[in-house]
């Protein structure tokens, strides 16, 4: 009798993870992940636009050829898969279905019959792999769970179903950590959501030696006297103690079993660095106080002054989009009971560090490190496919109110207060007083001693017997573009040296690319013939 599998799938922001399971056993056979994203872009608007613009079909194309790259490196038998459920954003899941995308862009019905767009239903649906082409046994039924309400989606329905708050009483605030912040208040069962584009900062992208979190990545640091001692995550994903380095010379002052093993510092990493920054009077944002004007780590890793704003203006996402939460629901911050921490970032961060910085409520006393709730609600739908009716009706009976960040004057009011503080040195205490002036409840005091939750060793609570496999993104973009006359101006510019170009014929690396947030290829073009919008899904493996 042959083995029948399942895969499980979490599309996220900035890369893509999959698990096979056995059926049989209901046990993770193995892992696969990307450090990237296929689509170009470092966020959610970034891929939203990007499908927009150049097209959704091209979006999709790219996005299910590094699914499959991913699958086929999970080292099962695929025509033995029976069932995959995938969970993700309305974004990323609307582009693995390649239905319409248009109106997660536009916000109001005026626009929506002005522009003749009609949103299709997102509620949990089962299709065939086939009809989206996954290269697998194209029989094999694919689970997708349904979204909350317009940009909240599977993901930030995981966070509320695995940390089990919907049926409580009390006053609950779940964050899913990443480059998009879904975050929701919970009272007594009605809840409060928003979704707030953090940045790429967050998971470690945009930073000069940023990374996301994947083996040799630094996590976190510990002060010992004037130094830091750096942990690195190993092949497996386990935190393991790095080297001892004064963050302001560089100089090694210990070595550790990590040393010479990181490559680069992720998002869990940048936050526990400026917040020591900061309480050693190091950082005094946006400057940094060393004769380089650098936080110096181990193996040549550092932050720059440019990565410290790049951090402040994530950091202050979070704070402003959940003291936008609590001005909605009209109650105060230090009435929540527990606050709930999702996503890689969320489980490997020191929560007394996200407390210091403000990217968790500063009167959180009662907190809990979830990990990855999207890939787990996505294996418990493969082991038991009956989740899907129970997830929709979940969804159905959800007293919701949606916040739409963009156009709440509460939030770009605390946000600009935010940037003051990031770009222009704003003291925190200046912060404060603005946000009574405006009317607002102030940022509460540091809690002291709060009882902090955390159950697994990694984000992923299971790698399976196969362990973890790291799969790299390499597809390409390519477009023609009459009257250049090869000047290089596009490639020099590009800042991610993703773009190369030959006698007008213009080849980019997707997942390298910044996409539509950035454009300065096009910008530079002297002639101005280079146009990103051209660019065809005529992907390639290089």
């Amino acid at each position: 009798m042959k083995n029948e599998y399942g895969i499980a799938l979490d599309i996220g922001t900035s890369g893509i993870r999959a698990q096979a399971i056995d059926l049989d056993t209901s046990k993770i056979i193995s892992t696969a992940i990307t450090l990237r994203h296929p689509l170009p872009g470092a966020n959610v608007v970034d891929h939203l636009h990007f499908a927009i613009e150049v097209g959704k079909d091209t979006a999709h194309n790219l996005l299910i050829e590094t699914i499959n790259n991913v699958i086929l490196n999970l080292g099962i038998n695929l025509k033995n898969v029976i069932r995959v459920a995938v969970c993700g954003n309305p974004i990323q899941l609307s582009i693995f279905q390649n239905i319409e995308i248009r109106d997660l862009a536009y916000w109001g019905e005026n626009i929506l019959k002005r522009l003749d767009i009609k949103p299709p239903s997102r509620d949990a649906t089962i299709i065939s792999s086939g009809e989206i082409g996954l290269t697998i046994n194209k029989e094999a039924k694919v689970y997708i769970p349904p979204a909350i309400k317009h940009e909240i989606g599977a993901d930030a329905l995981a966070m509320l179903f695995k940390s089990d708050i919907l049926e409580k009483k009390g006053v609950y605030l779940v964050i899913d950590f990443g480059t998009n912040a879904e975050i929701a208040l919970v009272m007594d069962g009605e809840v409060y959501t928003c979704s707030a584009a953090a940045g790429p900062a967050i998971e470690g992208q945009m930073i000069e030696k940023g990374k996301l979190a994947s083996p040799g990545a630094i996590c976190d640091f510990t002060k010992i006297d004037s130094g830091w001692k750096s942990q690195v995550l190993d092949d497996e994903l386990i935190v393991k103690d790095g080297n001892t380095v004064d963050p302001v010379t560089g100089k090694i002052l210990s070595k550790g079993f990590m040393d010479g093993k990181s490559n680069g510092i992720t998002g869990t990493g940048v936050i526990a660095a400026y917040s020591l920054g900061m309480d050693m009077n190091i950082i005094s944002a946006p400057k940094i106080k060393s004769p380089d004007h650098k936080i110096n780590m181990q193996d040549g890793i550092y932050l720059s002054e440019e990565d410290i704003i790049m951090i402040g203006k994530a950091l202050g996402a979070f704070r402003a989009a959940y003291l936008t939460l609590a001005e909605e629901a009209d109650i105060l911050l230090t009435d929540v009971d527990s606050t709930y921490m999702a996503g890689a970032s969320g489980f490997y961060v020191d929560p007394l560090k996200s407390l210091d910085v403000g990217q968790i409520p500063p009167s959180s006393k009662d907190i809990y490190q979830l990990g990855n709730t999207s890939l787990a609600m996505a294996t418990d739908i493969v082991i038991n496919p009956d989740i899907l009716g129970k997830l929709q009706d979940i969804a159905k009976s959800m007293r919701s109110k949606h916040i739409m960040l963009a156009t709440s004057p509460i939030f770009e009011k605390i946000y600009s207060l935010e940037l003051a503080m990031s770009e222009q040195g704003m003291p925190f205490w200046m912060y404060n007083d603005w946000l009574n002036k405006y009317g607002y409840q102030k940022s509460p005091p540091r809690v002291k001693d709060p009882l902090i939750h955390r159950i697994f060793e990694r984000d992923i609570k299971e790698l399976g017997d196969a362990g973890l496999k790291l799969v790299k993104i390499k597809s390409t973009l390519e477009a023609i573009f009459e009257d250049c006359t090869n000047c290089q101006t596009c490639t020099n510019t590009c800042p991610e040296c993703a773009l190369k170009m030959e006698n007008g014929k213009a080849t980019v690396r997707t997942d390298l690319c910044n996409g539509m947030g950035c454009l300065k290829c096009e910008l530079s073009c002297p002639e101005k013939v280079f146009k990103f919008s051209k660019f065809l899904s005529s992907i390639k493996e290089i």
